[in-house]
């Protein structure tokens, strides 16, 4: 659910909560004065059984009966509208948050991430199939990467525009749809304006891909790590892994383990 309607959810529910507490001590305080009045005409009656010789009209003091119910004093109004005060600053504060975040330029962008491992539903009958997403980034050495450059980099590594406003890789040999890796900005929300990219800079962008895939893992992953180093020399950027660390050897053949072993949690997952 989107923050901003989870926030105004919220703000009327508040708003809802204390009129209601409002009201229905309005409704207990007229149930307090017309018993009062019920009582008072109630003895009335019965005095005048008794005594029918006395006539005697009822008297009902609207300040004791007052004194006796529980009232919205003026404390109380007051704590309602400062409640009301506070719930609609909340709301303008979490608007301004929101407004300053999206004026406050590069600087401050938020880096776009991945849930790394799901559980898929698997097609047959068995288990679920476990999903791996594996990613790697390249960073702009000098200031990021201009949208023009990008762009003419995209196209020696036959990556092209597509779905979600970011680059994908197909397998053309196979003719498959489903992308074989995809490029996206670094940055939240990690789209590219392909219709202006003249004036687009980013701090660098992300390669990533989801397993199982259209390939093996391994292959995928040769692929797409021949992918980021081409585009590193293109960009003069560097290769980080996941964690926007330098990318080391070491890291390389630990990311190769992992995606053996996912292969195999995968094909168990399907011999059942």
């Amino acid at each position: 659910m989107d923050a901003d309607i989870l926030r105004l959810i919220l703000f009327l529910a508040g708003i809802a909560l204390i009129v209601g507490i409002y009201f229905w001590d309005r409704h207990k305080k007229i149930n307090v004065r017309v018993n009062a009045i019920h009582k008072a005409e109630h003895k009335r009656k019965e005095r005048e059984n008794d005594k029918p010789e006395i006539r005697r009209e009822p008297v009902w003091q609207e300040n004791a009966a007052i004194a006796e119910e529980p009232q919205m004093d003026e404390r109380t109004v007051q704590e309602i509208d400062e409640s009301l005060r506070k719930l609609g600053e909340l709301v303008q504060e979490e608007g301004s948050d929101k407004r300053n975040s999206q004026q406050s330029g590069a600087g401050e962008q938020t880096a776009f991430e991945f849930t790394t491992d799901e559980a898929a539903p698997s097609s047959g009958r068995g288990s679920a199939v476990p999903t791996k997403i594996i990613q790697l980034n390249v960073l702009g050495r000098h200031g990021g990467i201009s949208g023009d450059k990008l762009m003419q980099a995209a196209r020696d590594l036959q990556l092209e525009p597509g779905e979600m406003q970011i680059f994908h890789r197909y397998d053309e040999q196979r003719n498959d749809a489903r992308a074989l890796f995809s490029v996206a900005s670094m940055v939240e929300p990690g789209t590219f304006p392909f219709d202006d990219m003249r004036d687009f800079a980013t701090p660098g962008v992300t390669l990533f891909a989801q397993l199982p895939g259209p390939r093996d893992g391994l292959e995928l992953f040769t692929l797409m790590h021949e992918s980021a180093l081409r585009l590193a020399a293109l960009l003069d950027g560097e290769v980080l892994d996941s964690s926007r660390s330098a990318l080391s050897k070491q890291t390389v053949e630990h990311m190769r383990e992992e995606i053996s072993e996912h292969g195999r949690l995968v094909r168990l997952a399907r011999s059942h």
